[in-house]
């Protein structure tokens, strides 16, 4: 039985998935790990800096690729073991943070509508929401390869709402990114609840404030008065 004091619970919620839900920082710098212990050459943070260049993509394979080749190790064998063995690890490594399981359930219980909306395509969306247990929560998924753009365009935000069949100004945005997530969704009349917990890049936007800050995801059962 859920008792809730309706006037702070909403109809509609997106939710970002990496580094909010779980903890993918953790689960690139265990995959980037794993590679160099099979490659035999150089340091996870260091192959892990060769996704952030924003050269190919956050996961594209041809990071790899290059660290290999600036290394001088690259063989093409060793290349397809390395991918297989990031991708394995990356999956295994995902843990919910705590309290996104029993949230997300009572907010389903309440009614509440929610969807996911993130920069990571769909298969590699799909895969971690599946090995977290917590695609059936959400209505629908919306990614970059569907919607045509990244955040912090405002598009994908008018579509992930869509998946809810509601206005994006209707919707919550609960996500870690004050550039990605909270900012646009200020400007499209959103409430955002700023996961702090998950924001491992930490860069200060003083001018960028959220309507809520999350020190954990279990905080949005007090702020939307949720009880079990």
């Amino acid at each position: 039985m859920v008792e809730t004091i309706t006037e702070n619970i909403p109809e509609y919620v997106l939710f970002d998935m990496d580094n909010t839900l779980y903890d993918f920082h953790f689960a690139k710098m265990q995959s980037c790990e794993a590679v160099i212990r099979l490659a035999g050459a150089g340091e996870g943070l260091e192959l892990f800096r060769y996704f952030m260049r924003g050269t190919h993509g956050f996961e594209h394979h041809d990071n790899i690729r290059d660290f290999m080749e600036d290394k001088g190790i690259f063989e093409q064998h060793l290349f397809e073991e390395s991918c297989a063995v990031y991708e394995e690890v990356k999956i295994q490594s995902l843990a919910l943070y705590p309290g996104v399981e029993e949230t997300l359930r009572l907010l389903a219980d309440t009614g509440v509508s929610m969807a996911i909306v993130t920069d990571a395509e769909s298969n590699q969306a799909e895969k971690r929401l599946a090995a977290t247990g917590v695609r059936d929560f959400f209505e629908g998924v919306m990614t970059p390869d569907r919607s045509g753009v990244r955040k912090p365009k405002p598009e994908i935000f008018h579509a992930a709402a869509s998946i809810l069949k509601c206005d994006v100004h209707e919707a919550w945005i609960v996500g870690d990114s004050p550039k990605r997530e909270i900012e646009p969704g200020n400007m499209l009349g959103m409430t955002t609840a700023y996961a702090k917990y998950g924001d491992w890049i930490g860069i200060p936007y003083p001018r960028i404030k959220p309507d809520f800050t999350l020190q954990s995801f279990g905080d949005l059962q007090e702020i939307m008065h949720l009880k079990k």
